[in-house]
């Protein structure tokens, strides 16, 4: 069996020859990547094609290519990263309950400010204000979504900002319009969503009516309460006073004085009347009769009986003790005067709480929709095309102010 022949290494060397000559194009190129990177790119066609046209731009255009490309660059962000937002509109009226605001002429109807104005542009600050942006927050995470990783930098919140910064986001991207002449509120909502957009239109919508709906039920409610105290209060006063009239009933076991002195002067006439009556018939009788006999001497004694009864009962009336019918009835009639203005207030007091409650009803105030959040079609911002040309506009102003002070500055160089 024949033994293999071993190719020596020269023959080797023939059999794979290894030449630069036999590199391709590609080989070479990937060779220098590796070996050199930035030369590869400072060598590269495209650099040096981008380098000289650098160089025609800035001798063509001079200072102005940073504008162009400044332009380049805004163009740029509008059409291909910014965030598109979404709107949602709606819009409301505040009106009053009951409300009935009288007519004003000549100048008093321009400079006066209805009740619906002032209510609309009071909604209308709350709507702007820090603690509706934190309500929002709280009810549908509204920083959360406006610093969403997803939304380009420029057009999102922040992750640092602060709750000031977030105020002022919010107030950027919530619009909110008083139409003076219809008292129209408009709220124009924006949101990197659709769906988003439509929530917080709605909710926006909700807050806002439970703002208005507390701020008149907190005046009412006011009203009312106190009225009621009111009313608690006279009617305690009058059950102390008619207390105070039974238990003076009762300690002087009367129920009326006034009756029981009317019948008293009543027994006081009588009684005067027939003491003269029977004077009459004594005179009638000592005229034919001795003085010592006994029909004269009965009379006398009717008659002094009944003089004893009448001065009994006419102390009774009037004398200097406290038990003495005129001061009983005196006092009597002080307490029951009490108790009777005591009554008469604790009525007026329920008269009046019912006209608070009806004036109450009245002041009530009502959100009235007349176009609710949609969710929309489409997004309306940013602009593209009006802030291109803006920043075009604008920056071709800045590079125009700018040649202007420099050739100032070099005339007075010269």
């Amino acid at each position: 069996m024949s033994q293999p022949v071993k190719k020596e290494p020269e023959q080797k060397a023939i059999e794979n020859p290894v030449s630069k000559k036999d590199l391709t194009n590609l080989q070479r190129k990937v060779r220098k990547l590796k070996r050199d990177p930035k030369q590869f790119v400072v060598d590269s066609k495209a650099y040096l094609g981008t380098q000289q046209a650098a160089y025609m731009a800035w001798a063509k255009f001079g200072s102005f290519a940073l504008v162009l490309l400044a332009s380049i660059l805004v163009v740029f962000y509008y059409t291909v990263i910014a965030s598109p937002r979404y709107v949602s509109e709606s819009q409301f009226v505040v009106k009053q309950s009951g409300s009935a605001e009288p007519q004003l002429m000549g100048l008093a109807a321009i400079a006066s400010t209805s009740s619906s104005t002032r209510d609309a542009l009071i909604i209308k600050e709350y709507i702007e204000s820090r603690a509706m942006a934190e309500a929002l927050d709280n009810t549908v995470q509204l920083k959360a979504h406006y610093q969403d990783s997803q939304w380009d930098g420029i057009s999102g919140l922040s992750s640092m900002a602060t709750v000031e910064d977030y105020v002022e986001y919010y107030q950027n991207h919530v619009t909110v319009r008083h139409d003076e002449l219809a008292d129209i509120v408009y709220i124009e909502t924006q949101a990197f969503t659709p769906e988003y957009a439509l929530l917080l239109g709605n909710t926006l919508l909700e807050l806002s009516e439970q703002f208005i709906n507390g701020l008149g039920d907190k005046m009412a409610k006011e009203q009312l309460t106190y009225a009621q105290k009111e009313v608690e209060r006279l009617y305690g006063a009058m059950k102390d006073q008619q207390s105070l009239l039974v238990n003076f009933q009762n300690s002087n076991q009367l129920y009326s004085p006034e009756q029981q002195g009317s019948a008293l002067l009543g027994a006081i006439t009588e009684l005067q009347a027939k003491i003269i009556e029977q004077e009459a018939k004594l005179k009638e009788m000592t005229a034919v009769m001795r003085s010592d006999s006994a029909q004269v001497k009965g009379q006398n004694i009717l008659l002094d009986s009944l003089k004893a009864q009448l001065k009994e009962e006419q102390s009774k009336l009037t004398s200097e003790d406290q038990q003495s019918l005129n001061k009983i009835t005196a006092s009597y009639q002080e307490i029951k005067l009490s108790s009777e203005l005591a009554a008469g207030m604790y009525q007026a007091a329920l008269t009046s709480m019912e006209a608070v409650r009806a004036d109450a009803y009245r002041k009530l105030k009502h959100l009235l929709v007349i176009q609710n959040p949609a969710l929309p079609q489409s997004d309306q911002y940013p602009r593209r095309i009006y802030s291109i040309i803006t920043w075009f506009v604008s920056l071709v102003l800045v590079y125009l102010l700018g040649r202007l002070v420099w050739s100032i500055v070099k005339e007075h160089q010269e």
